[in-house]
């Protein structure tokens, strides 16, 4: 490694670190994995039922408890920063092989700092919560795209590092059917362009089998199928670009994706078969599904980088001069990472209902709840055993498609919105205040508002209504320095 490759990826080791400590946010689904992460830890056991909550289930196929292992084991031995560690480590593997990448194509321009500074802009704009399982297949999807072009342009034989990835990938996130779905993507076009299609035959048909490597073994996949192939039209990061919740936040990158997509056309005088396909196949997954529009991001960062090099090719020169100054502002950010990065942990009062779960704990009021799906995660981490939830972020993975509907028309208010009390057994209800079920509960003859959060209000039958109540802590300090404790719920089976 030349004396410039390192102070690059130096600099970008620290630009990752910064941007991290710029989230002031944990993903919902974050305390569901550190459950599972664990259990496994603590008591070597593995899930294959829900206990968490009191609706019916079916069997629980998690494709996230590889993450949530991890994700446990860094929060352990780290406390809360190790979380943020963990991101950055990943951004940073997931920028290190679009470069090798870059490196890969015909009169490759030199590594630009600017570049890749942009490109970890975007991929943070688009994942701004903290950790998430889902920077595990980022990171892979940049390496096996890296595995693929290194084989197409080289002829090298990495491709076959490719199987035992597989396995890792698999038992970390679902997202391996992406990697798996590139392979096939090069397959099919070297077959096309009457290339050498053998290897990446052979690397797909002794991966795909290796999928059966995992806790559930076979069964897992006839899950994994259905859920890439299952049509989640209720959940927000699973519509298109253009969706009208969407649209304004999405629109940088979408037309970043577009561009670089276009360029491939402009520039290239020999059409590239191979490139071109990558490329429309992962705008089209990124701008059909948000959340798949990272992937998008990668494959254009990691193959049109010429194409944006020959465009901007009349500011070379003023690109040089910013990027030597890159090599101090950088480190100068890194001196600011302490403001940013605070020890203890993230406890956001617009984000998470700490007031309302803290009230129920101290006031040890049991009993099966029923909490907006967002937060259902964060409720089972604090308060099972002594409260099953109706529903959370594990949707597809637990839940039936009935308790979602029933949970939504609840939330709505509509026609037989208190199914989920007749039909279930629900004795706390925790709706959001703006929902538009929270005006009919304030005036219902059953249910009595017992306190008002932030976010929340928690409701419980008249009849069980207590005397009296404790307030709950309001000093964010405290939600910082317990957002991570809990009951303990690892002697439950």
């Amino acid at each position: 490694m030349n004396k410039r490759n390192f102070f690059i990826y130096l600099m970008l080791a620290i630009a990752c670190l910064f941007l991290v400590c710029l989230s002031t946010n944990y993903d919902y689904d974050l305390f569901a994995r550190l459950i599972v992460g664990e259990r496994f830890i603590e008591n070597g056991i593995l899930p294959f039922k829900d206990f968490l909550s009191y609706t019916p289930t079916h069997p629980w196929y998690d494709h996230e408890w590889g993450s949530g292992v991890v994700f446990y084991l860094f929060l352990k031995y780290l406390g809360p920063v190790g979380l943020l560690i963990l991101q950055a480590v990943l951004m940073f593997f997931t920028a290190f092989f679009v470069m090798k990448t870059q490196r890969l194509q015909k009169h490759a321009y030199p590594v630009s700092l600017i570049f890749m500074a942009i490109f970890l802009a975007l991929l943070m704009r688009l994942n701004s919560e903290l950790i998430r399982c889902q920077m595990f297949s980022f990171m892979f999807f940049a390496m096996f795209l890296y595995f693929l072009e290194k084989t197409r342009k080289k002829g090298s034989n990495i491709l076959w590092w490719v199987p035992l990835i597989t396995i890792i990938w698999n038992n970390l996130h679902g997202g391996v059917v992406s990697g798996l779905g590139l392979i096939f993507i090069y397959f099919i076009c070297a077959l096309i362009e009457r290339k050498p299609w053998k290897k990446y035959f052979a690397v797909l048909a002794v991966s795909t089998p290796l999928l059966t490597i995992n806790p559930y073994g076979i069964k897992y996949l006839n899950f994994l199928f259905s859920a890439a192939t299952k049509h989640r039209k209720y959940i927000t990061e699973w519509w298109p670009f253009y969706a009208k919740r969407h649209v304004l936040y999405y629109l940088p990158m979408s037309i970043y994706c577009i561009f670089a997509f276009l360029l491939n056309f402009i520039h290239n005088k020999k059409f590239d078969i191979t490139k071109t396909i990558v490329l429309a196949v992962t705008l089209y997954s990124g701008l059909a599904h948000v959340k798949l529009i990272s992937l998008t991001v990668i494959a254009v960062s990691a193959l049109c980088y010429n194409e944006f090099c020959k465009t901007f090719s009349f500011v070379k020169k003023l690109l040089k001069k910013t990027e030597k100054s890159m090599y101090l502002a950088i480190p100068l950010l890194a001196l600011l990472i302490p403001l940013f990065s605070p020890m203890t942990a993230r406890a956001d009062l617009y984000k998470f209902p700490l007031y309302e779960i803290e009230f129920l704990k101290i006031n040890n009021i049991k009993g099966n709840i029923v909490v907006p799906f967002g937060f259902g995660s964060y409720a089972s981490y604090k308060l099972y055993p002594d409260n099953l939830i109706f529903m959370d972020g594990r949707y597809e993975e637990v839940y039936n498609d009935k308790e979602f509907m029933v949970l939504k028309n609840f939330d709505l208010a509509g026609a037989n919105w208190d199914d989920i009390i007749k039909n279930y057994d629900t004795e706390i209800l925790m709706p959001i205040k703006t929902s538009d079920v929270y005006p009919i509960l304030l005036s219902s003859k059953d249910w009595e508002l017992v306190f008002e959060g932030r976010l929340c209000g928690i409701f419980v039958k008249k009849e069980n209504r207590a005397f009296s109540y404790y307030e709950p802590e309001y000093n964010i300090d405290y939600y910082r320095k317990t957002m991570f404790k809990h009951g303990d719920f690892l002697n439950d089976n």
